[in-house]
């Protein structure tokens, strides 16, 4: 059993390792990753692309995703009923707000992007891609989330997420530090919603509030407003942060994961 648990360990990190990044990875750094040897790590992957989960491209024999884990998430959220309980409220902010409007989930103690509603004129529209990585120091939807936890946890996750590294995939005007993201996280506290400029890439803005859960105080995820630097000026940002406001109470009221998430941690908390 202990032998199964540990190659189902090494094939969830995989996963995440390869969706983590924007391109294709070599066998080298994958074994660097999960510090494995090479030659279990080949046997791995050999083992997912005959089951169609990863594939490897003949030119440069370096390995990445295929959609089928996409597809996976994308089933699961249309059986969650995610799309039906929560677009029309998005959709309504992107008229509003005339810019593309996110939503994100709170999975464990990661963001990920479970929807988006585009109200931007054609010709004017920022699109960036759902399946990126959310680096939480770097973003609205992260920030607004990290403050709703203690400082020291925000902190633990900031640098998991690569705070201070110089290799982290963030844009020019990422917070770099511990006392920086500190500060800036009880503004966040203080405001009642989060800011990101020129933070997770250059050219963007963002801002954002979390869901908050009623019941349990604790955030749901987080809806964020984000486009082009030179849009988001700040005579517009009073007007998305009290739309941003309101959806996000009705979005917690529509909440479809509310309860399996907090029975979950009700189980973990017993254990």
């Amino acid at each position: 059993m202990r032998v199964v648990k540990s190659q189902l360990s090494h094939c969830l990190a995989v996963f995440e390792a390869m969706a983590d990044a924007r391109h294709a990875h070599r066998l080298t750094d994958l074994a660097q990753r999960l510090d494995a040897p090479k030659s279990s790590v080949q046997r791995l992957l050999e083992h997912l692309a005959a089951e169609g989960w990863v594939e490897q491209d003949p030119s440069t024999e370096q390995y990445r995703l295929t959609l089928r884990l996409a597809v996976l998430g994308q089933r699961f959220m249309q059986t969650a009923g995610i799309a039906d309980a929560t677009d029309g409220i998005l959709r309504n902010v992107a008229r509003q707000t005339a810019e593309l409007v996110r939503l994100t989930l709170v999975d464990d103690d990661r963001l990920v992007w479970i929807g988006s509603a585009q109200g931007a004129p054609p010709g004017l529209v920022y699109q960036p891609s759902m399946g990126g990585r959310i680096v939480s120091y770097a973003t609205a939807n992260g920030k607004a989330w990290l403050a709703t936890l203690t400082d020291e946890e925000a902190c633990r996750i900031a640098l998991r997420d690569g705070l201070g590294q110089p290799s982290a995939e963030v844009g020019p005007r990422a917070l770099t530090t511990i006392e920086g993201l500190v500060g800036a996280l009880a503004r966040v506290r203080a405001q009642g919603f989060a800011t990101a400029e020129e933070e997770a890439e250059a050219g963007v803005a963002a801002v954002a509030v979390a869901v908050i859960d009623p019941a349990t105080g604790r955030a749901l995820g987080a809806t964020s407003v984000a486009g082009p630097v030179m849009r988001l000026s700040p005579e517009r940002r009073p007007a998305m942060v009290a739309a941003l406001r309101a959806a996000a109470t009705e979005l917690a009221r529509v909440w479809p994961l509310r309860r399996p998430q907090q029975e979950t941690l009700g189980r973990r908390e017993a254990l």
